[in-house]
């Protein structure tokens, strides 16, 4: 299983990226703090929050949930589906 996280990245395109952990290695928690913290200035001077891992600065990040690795969702769509699918077994 794996802990997912949507991120975004900064820039203009908002361009979003799918990062996940090993749940045999990290809790959600020790997921979530391998996302670094740091302040930033936008060209308009206005202070926001970012987030850095593995060297790629991020805009915000959203935690989707933990999925079987044979069911890893690559879209909107697709996770929709699988968040549908595991109400419904609930």
């Amino acid at each position: 299983m794996k802990h997912l996280f949507k991120a975004t990245k900064l820039g203009w395109d908002e361009e979003k990226e799918g990062i996940w952990f090993d749940s045999d290695k990290y809790t959600e928690e020790a997921a979530r703090t391998e996302f670094e913290e740091y302040e930033g200035t936008t060209q308009e001077g206005y202070p926001y929050t970012g987030y850095e891992y593995d060297g790629q600065r991020y805009h915000s990040i959203a935690y989707l949930g933990e999925f079987e690795d044979d069911e890893m969702p690559h879209n909107d769509d697709e996770l929709f589906e699988i968040l549908a699918k595991q109400k419904r077994n609930s």
